[in-house]
């Protein structure tokens, strides 16, 4: 694949670029023509400076693009300008940011140098001799060469002669005319002169609508396209409950014996469970194991037993515990308390309720909105943002921990949701606001591309994924100057004369500097040189002014 790589220069006009371009054309042209088997398609990749303002044209681009459409060439544009972007796109080119992303991509390689927009300058016509170009005007006579004759001998030798001494004579003028030239240079002033501009700050500020539905920028009606992010989260947590009431907390304790109703002895297992049989049986449970005696009506140690449910129910009086719950046991044992038990009590103790389930749905939900969007922002890619405005829950699921009515200090539940919202991409709305402030620039004025302020301000209303949204951006505008018009308006001035004429045609921050050299020739000559290309343009960076208390 033959590929080349071109540079434009900022102040190439289309007529130069196209002719630039072609002058380049013939040696590639040539190569893909001879490369393997029949024609190989070439590749021109073109880079345009941002300052260029013939391909900021989509008329122009579109007559580029068609001058090499039917040619065996693949063109391509490499530039940081959105809006030359995109009308090379519009008319069909491929577009790249930069050379990097074009070697990314495996449009070109590193081995292809950049051509330098001096190396493709077409040569200067040759002009006619002054025989052609006499014989062109009517009523002229023709000169015709002088024909030389040939002749042998002494003749022959004479002729050799005079024409090595007409040689020798026109070697030694030319001698003389560039050390002429070259004395003149050296003895011709040099002058460098320096502006300083002033910019003029723009801003502007509008009102856009990022919409997922559409496709691409309209300019028109200030909307863009956005994309629609989500992420699926489940999350457990727990609240405090608030409400208080009175609860059973304590369980009672007290002793029991049992009574043998065998001749033989046995074991009492620890946590044999006995109660009452008056009323709503209340239940205890055995805190050791005991040995019965042998022989009816023995009576075992007192043991301990704690009630099985908390409260003061388990406070019963003496001979209420009169039934062992085991019929295994009751077949050879009688039991009884022979002492009333106690330690059975209420205290305020937190309850839920069912607003305690509103309260959790709420704060899980909070949860799940917060945690979703720091996922979805730790995705986003450059210059992309998420307007918290347009973040939505869908909730799948809740599963709550506890029931309305049990007593517990706190409330827990698990929520299953969904977390969804728009993603703005920065690049579109800028795309906007530059337009905006490029309208707003004045004639003789270009924005300076480098000092741009971009920022979204306040969300205005949200329609489903859809956001209506502030934005604003500042810069400013500088004068747009030329150093080689600048060069040419001024040759041959007097300094005073410069300055006035440069003064009133830009608006500079302070009076043009002029430096002439060599010193010596200032004040015998005291104007500028007579040739642009002995005078040198610097122009500063442009600087604003802003008022006292701005």
């Amino acid at each position: 694949m033959i590929e080349k790589v071109l540079a434009l220069d900022e102040n190439d006009d289309i007529t130069a670029i196209r002719s630039r371009i072609e002058y380049a054309l013939p040696r590639v042209t040539q190569q893909a023509v001879h490369s393997g088997n029949g024609i190989e398609r070439a590749k021109l990749l073109i880079v345009v400076p941002r300052k260029n303002k013939a391909l900021n044209s989509l008329v122009n681009m579109k007559l580029l693009a068609r001058q090499f459409r039917n040619r065996a060439i693949e063109l391509a544009v490499v530039t940081s300008h959105p809006t030359i972007r995109d009308y090379a796109k519009a008319s069909g080119l491929k577009t790249f940011s930069s050379l990097k992303s074009a070697k990314r991509a495996g449009w070109v390689t590193d081995e292809h140098a950049v051509t330098p927009p001096t190396a493709t300058l077409p040569p200067p016509a040759i002009p006619q001799t002054v025989t052609e170009a006499s014989g062109a005007v009517a009523g002229r006579k023709r000169v015709e060469k002088k024909k030389f004759k040939v002749v042998e001998g002494e003749g022959q030798k004479n002729s050799i002669l005079r024409i090595a001494q007409q040689l020798g004579r026109l070697v030694l003028i030319i001698i003389l005319a560039v050390l002429l030239v070259l004395g003149a240079l050296l003895l011709f002033p040099k002058a460098t002169v320096t502006v300083t501009p002033i910019a003029q700050p723009v801003e502007t500020e509008l009102i856009v609508k990022a919409d997922p539905e559409v496709e691409s920028v309209n300019f028109q009606e200030l909307t863009f396209p956005a994309r629609t992010g989500q992420v699926e989260l489940a999350l457990f947590d727990e609240i405090e409950t608030v409400k208080t009431e009175l609860a059973p907390v304590g369980r009672a304790t007290g002793r029991i014996v049992f009574i043998n109703r065998t001749e033989d002895s046995f074991f009492v297992p620890i946590s044999t469970t006995v109660s009452t049989s008056a009323g709503t049986p209340v239940e205890f449970r055995t805190l050791q194991t005991i040995t019965v005696p042998s022989g009816i009506g023995s009576t075992s140690s007192p043991i301990a037993v704690i009630a099985t449910e908390p409260g003061p129910q388990g406070n019963v009086p003496p001979t209420q515990i009169n039934r062992i719950v085991d019929g295994s046991f009751s077949l050879l044992a009688r039991v009884v308390n022979e002492q009333a038990t106690g330690g059975g009590s209420m205290e305020p103790a937190r309850i839920v309720e069912e607003n305690d389930k509103e309260r959790l749905t709420a704060y899980l939900r909070q949860r799940i909105q917060q945690e979703g969007l720091e996922q979805l922002q730790a995705s986003l890619t450059e210059q992309e943002f998420i307007p918290p405005e347009t973040v939505q829950v869908i909730v799948l699921d809740v599963k709550y921990q506890e029931f309305s009515g049990d007593f517990s200090d706190t409330f827990g539940g698990e929520m299953q949701a969904v977390v969804r919202a728009t993603v703005i991409g920065g690049y579109n709305a800028n795309r906007l606001a530059l337009a905006a402030l490029e309208a707003q620039v004045p004639p003789g004025f270009e924005l300076d591309l480098d000092g741009l302020q971009f920022g979204a301000g306040e969300v205005l209303n949200i329609e489903g994924q859809t956001a209506t949204f502030k934005i604003f951006a500042s810069g400013q505008a500088v004068p747009n100057i030329s150093d080689r018009e600048v060069a040419k308006d001024i040759v041959g001035m007097s300094i005073g004369e410069a300055q006035n004429l440069l003064e009133q045609r830009y608006p500079l921050a302070t009076v043009p500097g002029v430096d002439l050299q060599p010193d010596w020739l200032v004040d015998w000559l005291g104007r500028l040189p007579f040739s642009s290309l002995r005078i040198e343009v610097v122009i500063n960076d442009a600087v604003t002014f802003v008022a006292d208390g701005g």
